[in-house]
């Protein structure tokens, strides 16, 4: 790739700022994983091994000095552009920054677990307007929910009646990914998931996709979200607490989610 074109390298632990970008954002015409300190492209087996090992909590030293060399360099059509770009991004990690720790978050792997943890947390006083689950699910496999006539996959649905989840009144939305399928969105972050969807723009797909977006819009850190995101995919469900409106302290969340069986990530 030529040194000639306007180019901005994103560093490994800013990644996360790329879901913050506006929507009118100006978009890269191309990208790619560097050696930040060669300045020459990742090998594909290394770019292959930075991308699974992304978000590891714990990794060896081989694992964290690719993640410290690394970068993903884009390049802009004008210099113009990345001027632009790279003052978004000025304002994407000061929100990225602002963001961390608003929320405690974790993924468990049924829904019977997250379904006693949201009952154990209502129990603990926290109101349901500070509660969030999402889940990747399909329309026909979760006899709990009732959708009522006339929604669409892209529209938030109404209630549901029943038991578990939606005997708890939560508010449930629906959403179609595509390349992925139907996701729900129950509790807080149901009102807001078609509008932060609807957002989803830029050039944060390099590292993210819509759900990581969605989180970042309902203020989940950046890095957590895309670690979030790919457990979703893989069939997990997420429950979530905004910590700004509750006296329980991170601790105790962070306590009570692994004694459920919770897996919550850490990002240094």
């Amino acid at each position: 790739m030529g040194t000639a074109s306007p180019q901005y390298v994103v560093k490994v632990e800013d990644l996360g700022a790329l879901n913050h970008l506006p929507v009118n954002c100006p978009a890269p015409i191309n990208r790619e994983w560097i050696n930040r300190g060669l300045d020459r492209p990742l090998k594909p087996s290394n770019a292959d091994m930075l991308l699974r090992t992304l978000h590891n909590e714990i990794a060896p030293p081989s694992i964290v000095k690719l993640h410290r060399s690394a970068g993903l360099r884009l390049v802009f059509s004008s210099e113009t552009e990345r001027l632009r770009f790279a003052a978004q991004m000025v304002d994407a990690k000061a929100k990225m920054e602002t963001m961390r720790g608003s929320h405690c978050s974790a993924t468990f792997d049924s829904m019977e677990e997250a379904k006693n943890v949201v009952a154990e947390l209502i129990e603990e006083g926290i109101g349901k307007s500070e509660i969030s689950m999402l889940w990747r699910a399909n329309l026909f496999m979760d006899p709990e929910i009732d959708w009522h006539e006339g929604h669409s996959t892209m529209s938030i649905a109404g209630a549901a009646s029943g038991g578990g989840i939606a005997g708890t009144a939560f508010a449930l939305g629906l959403l179609a990914i595509p390349g992925l399928g139907p996701i729900v969105a129950a509790g807080a972050m149901a009102s807001g998931a078609i509008a932060a969807l609807a957002a989803f723009g830029g050039v944060a797909g390099a590292t993210g996709g819509a759900i990581a977006r969605m989180l970042t819009d309902q203020d989940v850190d950046g890095v957590a979200a895309s670690y979030y995101e790919q457990q979703i995919e893989r069939g997990k469900i997420l429950v979530s607490v905004k910590l700004s409106e509750i006296l329980t302290t991170e601790r105790e969340l962070r306590k009570i989610f692994r004694k459920a069986g919770g897996k919550i990530f850490a990002w240094s």
